[in-house]
C-alpha cells in the first residue's frame, strides 16, 4: 500500500463517525429547542404538523356532520396495497360515512384528498414516516381495526383516498373518488 492510499482510507474513515455524530447532536439540539414538534416522541401517535391539510377541510370537501350522512361506504384495506372498493362515485354536497376496515396483518391509512395533498402527505410521511394519526380527513387502522370517517364532498371533481404507510401508495394503494 503506497503512502496516498494508506492516507486516503485513514481520511475517508474518519471523517464519516464525526460527520454522522455532528448530524445526531444537531437533531437533538433542534429537537430540545422545539419540544412540541410532532417528532418529539418517539411513539406511534405523534401529532400531525399543522401544516398538514387534513385539519377539516380540503379540495375534496370538509368534514361531514353525521347527521347529514346520505350513505355509507364500507372500505377494506388489503394487504395487497388495494383498496376494495378501488373507486365509487358520490354527488356533490353529498355527506357520506367511509367505515374504513383492516382485515390484514399491516398497517394501513385512508386518507381523502387530491393528488396534490396526497403529494404533501406521502412528504410528511417520509421525513416522519413512524406518524399515526386519526383526524377529519384520514385514519390508521391497524390489522382488524375498524375505523369511520364522515366527510362531506362539496367540489365536483376527481379525488383519491390513499395509504402513505411507507411503500404502499407508490406501489398502487390508492382509490379513486368521482364527485359529480
Amino acid at each position: 500500500m503506497n503512502s496516498f492510499d494508506k492516507e486516503d482510507t485513514v481520511k475517508s474513515g474518519s471523517i464519516y463517525p464525526v460527520a454522522a455524530l455532528a448530524l445526531v447532536m444537531s437533531a437533538v439540539t433542534v429537537q430540545a429547542q422545539n419540544p412540541e414538534s410532532p417528532t418529539s416522541s418517539g411513539s406511534r401517535n405523534q401529532a400531525h404538523p399543522e401544516a398538514h391539510f387534513g385539519h377539516g377541510t380540503s379540495a375534496a370537501g370538509q368534514t361531514g356532520k353525521p347527521d347529514e350522512v346520505t350513505r355509507t361506504v364500507e372500505i377494506k384495506t388489503l394487504d395487497s396495497m388495494k383498496y376494495e372498493p378501488s373507486s365509487f362515485t358520490v354527488n356533490r354536497g353529498e355527506t357520506v360515512r367511509l367505515v374504513v376496515f383492516n382485515p390484514g396483518r399491516l398497517t394501513h391509512e385512508a386518507v381523502i384528498g387530491t393528488a396534490a395533498e396526497q403529494q404533501t402527505h406521502a412528504a410528511e410521511m417520509i421525513t416522519n414516516p413512524g406518524m399515526a394519526h386519526d383526524g377529519p380527513s384520514y385514519v390508521t387502522v391497524e390489522p382488524g381495526e375498524t375505523k369511520e370517517l364522515v366527510w362531506r364532498f362539496d367540489q365536483s371533481g376527481q379525488f383519491e383516498i390513499g395509504c402513505h404507510i411507507p411503500g404502499h401508495y407508490p406501489t398502487g394503494m390508492v382509490a379513486e373518488i368521482t364527485v359529480r
